[in-house]
């Protein structure tokens, strides 16, 4: 048996806790494309509904 790793990414907003992988990811800014999520200035990434409410 095997095991996958693939990078995952976790929402720096206010009281999120959201995460986002993709099987098919190799690096974070892959999974940010596939994802819809938004990096901000010294590496934060906002997760989409963070980014509509103006979590910026």
């Amino acid at each position: 048996m095997t095991a996958a790793s693939y990078p995952v990414i976790r929402c720096d907003g206010p009281d999120c806790g959201a995460e986002a992988g993709h099987v098919m990811a190799t690096t974070s800014t892959e999974v940010r494309l596939w994802t819809d999520w938004h990096q901000r200035p010294r590496g934060r990434d906002i997760c989409p509904d963070c980014w509509k409410a103006g979590h910026r």
